[in-house]
């Protein structure tokens, strides 16, 4: 019996302004994955593809959820079907609060319920004790946690993480990733967006890499990693 896709990507292609930053990828995200690394070096062209997939720019080709189709639909929309982002930079309200800025997660995602902010304050606790801080005075750890939970209180069936490691130091990196092990052991897919390829292959079980707005390779994590050019470029081995 054949597994349907997740998310599946055919022939997309991006541009600004006539120029082709993202030139006919293909990729999928099988039902019964649980992380998908998407992997590049900065300018590649991963934060383009990611948008597209969420609305926030114009494409050609196919972006396909559960067999529907994504032409057309706004952020919004997406956000309901089960497909939520979490940003690189996080992009908060500096002078919200923590549990004001997790709450907006809800929003576009139609809940008519109470937040269940424990399921936050459980996989992030050090948010607990600052809920009612502004954005701004947190750690970089702090806010990357927050962007995480306000993208997890929209109850996302595939969470895109964009550059989540970003600025972060070693420990809290570590930290950051037992708590996705978390995330995808309560069923939900993690897309992996990523420079950093050694931390990405201690979460994701298969990878992607976008080389100028192509995928130039694609495979598990165990052939990746004893790839000699993945070791030599990304790896430095």
């Amino acid at each position: 019996m054949k597994i349907m896709d997740l998310l599946e990507i055919k022939d997309l292609k991006v541009a600004y302004d006539h120029i082709e930053a993202i030139r006919g990828v293909t990729l999928k995200i099988p039902q019964n994955a649980r992380c998908i690394a998407l992997l590049g070096s900065n300018g590649a062209g991963k934060s383009t593809l990611v948008n597209a997939i969420t609305g926030f720019l114009d494409y050609r080709g196919d972006i396909r959820f559960r067999s529907q189709s994504l032409r057309g639909l706004t952020t919004k929309k997406i956000v309901q079907k089960g497909i939520v982002q979490c940003p690189e930079r996080r992009h908060l309200f500096d002078y919200m609060t923590v549990r004001e800025n997790l709450i907006l997660g809800t929003y576009n995602a139609g809940k008519n319920r109470l937040v269940d902010l424990d399921t936050v304050y459980d996989l992030f606790p050090r948010l607990k004790d600052r809920w009612n801080q502004q954005a701004y005075t947190l750690s970089g750890g702090e806010a990357q946690m927050v962007a995480v939970g306000r993208a997890l209180l929209a109850s996302p069936q595939l969470l895109i993480l964009d550059e989540p490691t970003l600025g972060l130091a070693p420990i809290v990196r570590n930290h950051l990733a037992e708590a996705l092990h978390r995330i995808i052991e309560r069923g939900v897919v993690i897309l992996l967006v990523e420079q950093n390829v050694k931390w990405s292959f201690d979460i994701a079980e298969y990878a992607y890499v976008l080389r100028q707005g192509q995928i130039s390779q694609s495979g598990s994590r165990d052939a990746m990693s004893k790839d000699e050019n993945i070791r030599k470029h990304f790896l430095g081995v």
